[in-house]
């Protein structure tokens, strides 16, 4: 969004923003749901209404003690990422637009934080399917396609008009229509983890660091 809206990176940060961008639509935009939901097409099932609160205070709490991550070199920033995103596409607090509001709240997470996604190399349907599969699997290919297209905010601010232009693809990406059957989306999920498990190591700065080093843990969960 060209002016974000502010806050904590918590469940009523994310209930703002679903308000905002659904103000014009419905009379119930930011209030969490009371209805089951699943991803469409799928037997999958979302957090039931009654655990949606305490389950986004453990998400989003667990995402403050780590600094809404902050400070962190490139593979171990994806993978928080990808968990915490993972984990707000289960927890789904809203009947309606939740793809669009996770998308603004996580991309201007991921800003704050020192990074850029290029979201015009990420296709929606696949994205949809990792998410689906962090609901049953793991966040695994969240992160294999989130990790190839960060860019630091310093990066990014060197190539002309590239905000923008990822601002615009993002008011447009999560309301594509066209899905790909199952079989399709999981051979382009599985060369993305393959992308992923290529990719050298690189810090905060852009730079390349030593893959032999020891950095920490990752986060546990």
């Amino acid at each position: 969004m060209a002016t974000p809206i502010r806050g904590r990176f918590d469940l009523p940060h994310l209930q703002a923003i679903h308000a905002y961008l659904t103000q014009d639509m419905y009379v119930w935009g930011g209030q969490v749901r009371e209805t089951d939901t699943h991803p469409g097409g799928t037997e999958v099932v979302h957090c039931r209404p009654q655990f949606i609160t305490a389950e986004g205070e453990r998400v989003f709490e667990r995402l403050a003690e780590l600094s809404h991550l902050r400070g962190l070199d490139a593979d171990t920033f994806s993978d928080r990422f990808a968990w915490v995103w993972g984990e707000a596409t289960t927890i789904h607090p809203f009947r309606e637009v939740n793809t669009r509001s996770q998308y603004v709240f996580f991309d201007q997470l991921a800003r704050e934080a020192g990074w850029v996604i290029d979201w015009a190399q990420i296709p929606g349907d696949v994205m949809a399917h990792a998410r689906t599969l962090a609901i049953v699997e793991d966040h695994a290919g969240i992160d294999a396609l989130i990790r190839p297209n960060l860019l630091t905010t310093a990066e990014a601010a060197r190539l002309d008009g590239l905000a923008e232009r990822l601002d615009e693809h993002l008011r447009g990406f999560s309301t594509r229509k066209v899905m790909r059957d199952p079989e399709t989306l999981d051979r382009e999920l599985d060369a993305a983890r393959d992308r992923r498990r290529k990719l050298p190591p690189r810090d905060a700065f852009g730079r390349g660091r030593d893959p032999h080093r020891d950095h920490g843990p990752n986060l546990g969960h």
